[in-house]
């Protein structure tokens, strides 16, 4: 079972622009991003500390603003509804293992991180300009990335007046499934960019087997997804 909807949704609409957190912007910088580039394209918030959470938002037991897992960002269905949250600690001293957080006790298969363009092509929006989403990401490519660093690095990588900029998903494990492989249009040009190791090499072949024979695959670095 997933977090709670509306729970989710009071969570996020907690959290406050990365701008106004030293902390997360600290980390932000460290990690070569732009705080005014996360908050234009509201892509991840900061949880103030000492905010009321619900049960599930726990690591270990304690809150996440207590644990430190105080950046966050949405994950969405196949859908484009919000589904649940993500949440990253900062402190650099860390076990991997202890990084990242998704809700205690919920249910995360099937959601993924995305950026606006992304959030369209899920939902089957039709855009400002009368232009099906799809058709969009036919024209301009998607990336698919891993994890949270690497999805806020390529979803901040172009400008948000570039429209040509791809769209941007990212994966955690059990992300990728049928429903959202079929959101992906025909034709489009799909640069697989999961991390370099036993893991991401899984997710990669998941997602290239759900499209092979009707999208151009890549799984490399070598720049923009088209």
């Amino acid at each position: 079972m997933r977090a709670n909807a509306l729970e989710v949704a009071e969570v996020w609409n907690s959290a406050r622009r990365v701008m106004d957190d030293v902390e997360v912007t600290a980390w932000l910088t460290s990690r070569g991003l732009d705080a005014a580039d996360v908050d234009d394209r509201d892509l991840a918030r900061a949880l103030p500390k000492g905010v009321v959470l619900p049960r599930w938002a726990r690591f270990q037991g304690n809150a996440w603003d207590r644990s430190g897992h105080r950046l966050i960002v949405p994950l969405w269905s196949d859908t484009g509804a919000l589904a649940s949250l993500h949440a990253r600690n900062m402190r650099a001293d860390l076990l991997p293992a202890h990084k990242a957080a998704s809700p205690a006790g919920a249910e995360v298969r099937g959601l993924v991180m995305a950026d606006a363009l992304a959030r369209r092509m899920l939902e089957g929006a039709i855009l400002a300009d009368g232009l099906p989403a799809s058709e969009l990401v036919v024209t301009s490519g998607l990336w698919v990335m891993e994890g949270l660093p690497d999805f806020l690095t390529r979803a901040t990588d172009y400008s948000d007046a570039d429209e040509a900029a791809p769209a941007v998903l990212s994966v955690l494990s059990g992300s990728w499934g049928a429903a959202i492989a079929a959101r992906v249009p025909d034709g489009t040009t799909v640069a697989i960019e999961t991390h370099p190791d036993a893991a991401g090499d899984r997710y990669a072949r998941t997602i290239a087997s759900s499209l092979a024979g009707r999208c151009r695959l890549k799984r490399d670095n070598t720049g923009r997804a088209e």
